[in-house]
């Protein structure tokens, strides 16, 4: 494993692309650590969302709502809101904005104002881990890169809805009895399974796997075990990358 300085260096994201965040542990956050790197970059970076998202703080980002700007695409080309993000939704309902569809996310690829278009593809209330329902994520077919959240806080916990959203889906995926303690090896059997956190990414996409949370001891060891586990197999992962996305340093570990 090496070492990296930023989660986009970790990630080996080029200079342009979309990239659609699934699964659960700290989308948003990583999200917003991503848009802040390749802005500080000098790329132009749109985060979005195709489900809901909190509204971003100012520090996140420059909300627009699409709803409300008759020449939305004219306004996301004039924006200049170096050293920040512009964030893009549908429109505001209470304390979220609702995201776009991927019809529009693929309008605004096709008029080329960004360099990265970063998707929020899935909702997990909050919880570290999740296993996606029949309609979940929803991931834009034109991205170029997907990234698997999972929350190792969840691990060594039992499986129950108070770690695992959808923990009854994630039963069936896994094999693993709700109740029992949740393994590093049923968080492998998630990553690989189709209907598991890759479910519904294009096959195009370069598949990326963020462990996150792993800035606590026992969290970083039962990551290492799940990177273990994932090279011991024929794995079509891109990165695997151990580390917290609010925390400095972001990166912790990466596994090839």
């Amino acid at each position: 494993m090496s070492l990296a300085q930023t989660m986009a260096t970790a990630l080996d994201l080029p200079d342009q692309g979309v990239l659609a965040i699934v699964g659960a542990g700290g989308k948003t956050s990583a999200m917003y650590r991503l848009a802040r790197e390749l802005v500080s970059q000098g790329r132009r970076v749109l985060c979005t969302t195709t489900t809901k998202i909190f509204l971003p703080t100012m520090d996140q980002g420059q909300l627009m709502l699409r709803a409300s700007e008759s020449q939305w695409l004219e306004r996301c080309s004039q924006f200049s809101g170096d050293p920040k993000p512009l964030v893009l939704g549908e429109k505001q309902v209470g304390a979220k904005v609702l995201g776009l569809s991927p019809a529009l996310i693929q309008e605004l690829i096709h008029a080329q104002i960004f360099d990265w278009i970063l998707v929020e593809a899935d909702g997990a209330r909050g919880l570290p881990l999740k296993a996606p329902a029949a309609h979940e994520p929803v991931i834009p077919q034109v991205s170029t890169h997907v990234l698997g959240m999972v929350g190792l806080k969840a691990v060594g916990q039992p499986l129950s809805k108070t770690w695992v959203f959808h923990s009854e889906i994630y039963a069936q995926l896994t094999g693993l009895a709700l109740g029992a303690v949740i393994s590093a090896q049923s968080v492998v059997q998630l990553v690989n399974h189709p209907l598991g956190l890759f479910k519904n990414s294009p096959v195009q996409a370069k598949k990326l796997l963020w462990l996150n949370q792993a800035d606590d001891p026992q969290a970083l060891v039962q990551g290492r075990e799940i990177v273990h586990l994932v090279q011991g197999q024929k794995s079509w992962l891109q990165r695997i990358v151990l580390g917290t996305a609010t925390g400095h340093p972001s990166v912790l570990e990466v596994g090839a």
